[in-house]
């Protein structure tokens, strides 16, 4: 009996000290939290007003890299099959701006307000930006 409770306080105490030693492995780089690309929009609703059914109407999103490091986007979706995106496919360094284009083809849509999302994924935090359309089609 007492060499078992010897051995469980050995074993106690050597997990004690083996975890003070990791002291640094838990803790966050703040230069990874602080130094990131970051993704700021002028406007995250493209408002195309009033169409006419079958119409193709196509805007943009316009954005910047206000971050400490390149801004790369690596995929924009839209959820529908109706909107379609183009956006840029490099880094964009610190302080440069860009802009995400979308199409929206409104046909089969007349009587409808719509709002369709585009979802944005980038090496930000967070690392997905939803964006929206909308529209009145007549």
């Amino acid at each position: 009996m007492k060499k078992t409770l010897v051995i469980s306080v050995l074993v106690v105490l050597s997990m004690v000290f083996a975890s003070c030693g990791n002291k640094n492995k838990d803790n966050i780089n703040l230069d990874v939290v602080e130094n990131h690309a970051t993704i700021k929009f002028e406007n995250d609703v493209l408002d195309f007003h009033s169409i006419t059914d079958g119409e193709k109407v196509t805007g943009s999103f316009r954005f910047k890299n206000t971050g400490k490091t390149d801004l790369v986007i690596s995929d924009v979706s839209a959820n529908c099959g109706c909107t379609v995106a183009d956006y840029p496919h490099g880094a964009i360094k610190p302080g440069e701006e860009g802009a995400i284009s979308v199409t929206y083809d409104s046909k089969g849509s007349r009587g409808m307000k719509i709002q369709k999302l585009v979802t944005v994924l980038s090496n930000t935090n967070p690392s997905r930006t939803v964006l929206k359309i909308v529209a009145d089609v007549k």
